[in-house]
């Protein structure tokens, strides 16, 4: 590394100064000496017991010296057994502080060990009989750092957790149970543990192991465990690390769920990592100008995020109307750029017309990557307005960030590195101290901490369509003159209560149902020019029948009956008649407009989460 990189890497290990409001050092001190003391228990404890042993056996051999009667070791170490059981203990003549301290430490370890090993029995008895009675819990399928991230999210918002780890030297595996969390021991795709984790009466189970195989394969097993459920669905949610095959899932997801009973979605950490990274480090503005010139992003690394990230931004250029102000360009950094350009250009027909790609084959350990010849014009110009690093190794990542830094720390260009966690590396461009020496312009993106959130987690596809049914229920009653105040569920997603957030949630696994009705199918589509579906008068009818009929259905099993007005108290409702009654009956004249509005917007509900309809071809 240059001599100037190395002087910078001296200053970021430099101690920072302590933080407002930080924790006395006599506090903070002691908790490190309590989870020191956690840590090492069981090994305080064993060097206790040869503690004793030793000074059990020597005081023996000198208490027999000094009274006369010499004797063999193995007499002095049977002795010594004795003492932790209390048969030895109480000689006649002169001993030694030896004997003394051996005889009053033995039968402590003794009872301290065997209280410590009778809790662990009992709360793991404890925990597995509670377990029979458990429900509406969270299951957590694999222990990594996404796993214990999430157990920790679902602990602290009161939410009861079962994790289910193969690894049982695991070393999360205490962190989790120090958190509350029930743990079992065995492989997640064997479907007896599954039904032993009382997944068919879970809220949701979240597959995280390192394998994207296993993790479908939990799907599969808990969508059987499950086939019988009613009421609320249970949400499955599976990580696949693939972003290529996480998105030929996605197109099953709808068509793979269950409705009432099983609701399948699948995630990946880098496409919703670029999609947050995006919106906390925005590489333009709504206009897509800087000072009267394009913006213009430079991506080193066009892996699993670096390519996320392009797609992404492409994206937000052009749903946000920036084609005045030109393509969008974008610099790609990868030894192999060339043909990962090609690449995404294949995938995605629309990224050239919307993005200047310009790709710039570099390997990372080359002197050009320091040079950075690249950010700047035959002028000697740069017009960068954001750099983001995606490389997988973090050592490289950071390096990379300093060298880049060096040849535009005029210029203040933001510069955002992609970690794995927000500890380790990241620390290192965080605090006051390191932005008084001008590092304010670096930034530090922990992945895994940013995306294994509860809130991001269930914002997948159910959630988004869920989101859109909301809003276009909010926009008719709107247009109808209805207000938040006349009308209690106008209110934002956030604000909204949970019964009518799984109403919501129930009319998007609904809408497979409608469309298998009329012969259509989805998938998903890179293709953003596509043109929304339409469907024909009768199909509306149809479906809006349909969805009338679904929500009588559901209003009727949660103990609503038909009342001349609305009562929510008494669960009464002017509308649970037949769709016959609805559409002829003068007092309902507004009524079926609602369910055929929804009914014509799910393409576009659809299309926010990246899906197009077509209709399935199907033989005679």
């Amino acid at each position: 590394m240059p001599e100037g990189n190395k002087c910078i890497m001296r200053k970021l290990a430099g101690r920072p100064s302590a933080p407002r409001g930080a924790a006395p050092p006599s506090r903070s001190l002691w908790k490190k000496l309590k989870r020191w003391l956690q840590d090492y228990k069981w090994l305080l404890i064993v060097a206790g017991w040869v503690m004793a042993l030793v000074l059990g056996y020597v005081g023996f051999e000198k208490h027999f010296s000094a009274i006369g009667q010499p004797t063999l070791p193995w007499d002095n170490f049977y002795l010594t057994l004795q003492l932790f059981s209390m048969q030895s203990g109480w000689v006649l003549g002169p001993i030694g502080w030896e004997f003394q301290v051996a005889r009053l430490l033995a039968p402590a370890l003794t009872v301290y060990t065997a209280a410590q090993a009778l809790a662990i029995i009992l709360h793991e008895r404890l925990q597995l009989f509670g377990m029979q009675f458990l429900k509406d819990h969270i299951v957590i399928c694999g222990l990594g750092r996404k796993g214990l991230l999430l157990c920790k999210g679902f602990r602290e918002s009161g939410e009861r957790v079962v994790v289910i780890e193969q690894d049982e030297d695991n070393g999360l595996l205490r962190r989790c149970r120090e958190l509350g969390a029930t743990v079992l021991i065995g492989n997640a795709v064997d479907a007896g543990l599954l039904r032993r984790a009382r997944v068919h009466k879970a809220k949701s189970i979240i597959s995280v192991c390192g394998n994207d195989g296993a993790n479908a394969e939990v799907a599969v097993h808990t969508r059987q465990l499950v086939e019988s459920r009613k009421g609320k669905a249970l949400s499955c949610l599976v990580h696949i690390f693939d972003l290529p095959l996480s998105n030929l899932l996605r197109e099953r997801e709808i068509m793979m769920g269950k409705p009432d009973a099983f609701r399948l979605e699948f995630f990946n950490v880098f496409e919703s990592g670029a999609r947050i990274m995006l919106e906390e480090y925005p590489p333009f503005s709504e206009t897509g100008e800087v000072h009267g010139s394009r913006s213009h992003i430079v991506v080193v690394g066009v892996g699993r995020m670096g390519e996320s990230l392009v797609v992404n931004a492409a994206r937000r250029w052009r749903d946000r109307g920036n084609a005045r102000a030109g393509r969008l360009r974008i610099t790609l950094i990868d030894k192999e750029a060339k043909r990962r350009k090609e690449s995404l250009c294949l995938r995605y027909p629309q990224l050239e017309r919307v993005c200047e790609l310009e790709p710039v084959q570099v390997d990372f350990n080359d002197p050009e990557l320091e040079r950075g010849e690249f950010l700047f014009d035959d002028h000697g110009r740069c017009d960068v307005t954001m750099i983001y690093i995606c490389l997988d190794n973090e050592s490289n990542a950071l390096a990379a960030a300093l060298m880049l830094r060096q040849r535009v720390r005029t210029l203040k260009i933001p510069i955002v590195v992609r970690m794995t966690h927000d500890a380790g590396l990241a620390t290192l461009l965080r605090g006051e101290k390191i932005k008084r020496e001008g590092f304010v312009s670096l930034h530090a993106f922990g992945l895994l901490d940013r995306t294994c959130t509860l809130d991001l987690i269930f914002g997948c596809t159910y959630e988004i369509l869920a989101r859109a049914i909301h809003e276009n229920y909010v926009r008719y009653e709107k247009e109808k003159g209805f207000t938040p105040e006349t009308n209690p569920s106008m209110v934002p997603w956030d604000e909204l209560p949970e019964r009518l957030k799984e109403s919501n949630r129930r009319a998007a696994d609904h809408i497979r149902v409608k469309l298998e009705a009329i012969g259509c199918d989805i998938a998903i589509t890179n293709d953003w020019d596509v043109p929304l579906f339409e469907f024909s008068e009768e199909e509306v009818e149809l479906m809006a029948e349909m969805e009338h009929e679904s929500w009588v259905a559901e209003k009727l099993s949660k103990g609503w009956k038909y009342g001349p007005t609305r009562d929510d108290e008494a669960k009464t409702h002017p509308c649970l008649v037949p769709w016959n009654q609805l559409i002829s009956d003068e007092r309902y004249k507004d009524e079926p407009d609602k369910d055929r509005d929804l009914v014509r917007g799910i393409p576009a509900f659809l299309a926010k989460a990246r899906f197009q309809i077509y209709r399935s071809m199907k033989e005679d």
